[in-house]
């Protein structure tokens, strides 16, 4: 799901430790140009949790919770000054499914730039009023965080239309925005990156999933059946592209698909969202997982590759995988359709 073209992209950072708390703060304050924050309700002041935020947060208050519009309540009061446009603040993230309480992403702490029209609007809503040390939960419908994606095409399991999202914020340090982007590649727009991968076609080695790519170069990906999946990560070219290479701490733009081995089903997708996404081609904060930074990292742009990922080498962890309604040894299989890319050290367009 895309949250914003920088915000939080599956980095895997020590998330910030909160104990259980209990909501009820009031959410009645105002951001730095004196706007009301968005107001607190019976539903985001019933939301309890414990754990950490970004990594293993759980939610323990009862379930059902819904929401007709967007609600903000405190859990833990920052201190410090607002957030200001143009700076950038660290956020770790945690969402839920309002029906059950089930866990549908955790999002690590990472450093989010300020700025409206790089946020989705209920992101921006949530850290507008956000203080350093500040822990918030929103409660909003389906359709504000989701917008016109159908849930069936999320790659969400029990997820629904008719459902409301929680989602609970930390907050961490303020930089200037000019200093916490320092170094960063530019961006490209659309209309400068490729549609999908196109290159020479490269076997892969036995044993790995089958790949059949539709006109457009969505790819259907087929488990090997009976096989195991491998105990480390495994990366192979299908197609090998000839233009810039990627190289480390790069912004890349890729369209991938998302299997795990076990069911063969999706569970996240660039294609089914209408859109490539960009991060920046590195592991830990600020990154993304091994299994695609490890993918990547080398490649040249019009490469399409598989990346074969088990839990603990290059994955997401046991953990995890777990929050993410997964079994804790799942091995997820990404290919992955390298679009642009913009070296780390280019200046930004």
């Amino acid at each position: 799901m895309k949250i914003s073209s920088v915000l939080l992209p599956a980095a895997v950072a020590g998330a910030l430790l909160m104990t259980g708390c209990t909501g009820g703060g009031g959410g009645t304050g105002k951001d730095a140009s004196g706007e009301a924050c968005v107001p607190a309700g019976e539903a985001s002041k019933s939301i309890a949790v414990k754990g950490g935020v970004g990594s293993d947060l759980e939610i323990t208050s009862k379930t059902p919770v819904s929401a007709d519009e967007m609600e903000r309540s405190v859990l833990e009061n920052g201190e410090g000054d607002v957030v200001k446009s143009g700076q950038t603040i660290a956020v770790a993230m945690s969402m839920f499914n309002g029906s059950d309480g089930a866990s549908l992403q955790q999002f690590p702490e990472s450093a989010v730039p300020f700025v409206e029209e790089q946020l989705m609007p209920w992101a921006y809503e949530g850290i507008r009023c956000a203080t350093p040390g500040e822990q918030v939960a929103l409660v909003a419908p389906y359709a504000d965080v989701f917008g016109e994606l159908k849930a069936e095409e999320s790659g969400i399991e029990g997820l629904t239309e008719k459902d409301s999202i929680v989602v609970v914020m930390e907050f961490g340090e303020i930089t200037e925005g000019e200093d916490a982007t320092a170094g960063e590649p530019g961006t490209l727009e659309p209309d400068q990156l490729l549609k999908k991968a196109e290159g020479k076609e490269q076997q892969a080695p036995a044993g790995f999933p089958s790949v059949v790519l539709a006109d457009d170069g969505a790819p259907t990906i087929t488990v090997p059946e009976g096989a195991e999946p491998p105990s480390e990560l495994s990366i192979a070219t299908l197609i090998e592209g000839d233009g810039e290479e990627v190289q480390e701490g790069d912004r890349v733009y890729v369209n991938y698909r998302g299997v795990i081995w076990r069911t063969g089903e999706e569970f996240d997708s660039s294609w089914s969202r209408g859109e490539p996404i960009d991060f920046l081609a590195k592991e830990g904060p600020g990154g993304v997982i091994g299994g695609f930074a490890r993918a990547l990292v080398g490649q040249k742009v019009g490469s399409q590759i598989i990346s074969v990922v088990p839990a603990e080498d290059g994955g997401y962890g046991a953990a995890s995988l777990e929050q993410m309604g997964h079994q804790p040894d799942d091995t997820m299989i990404f290919v992955l359709d390298i679009l642009g890319t913009v070296h780390a050290d280019a200046d930004s367009e």
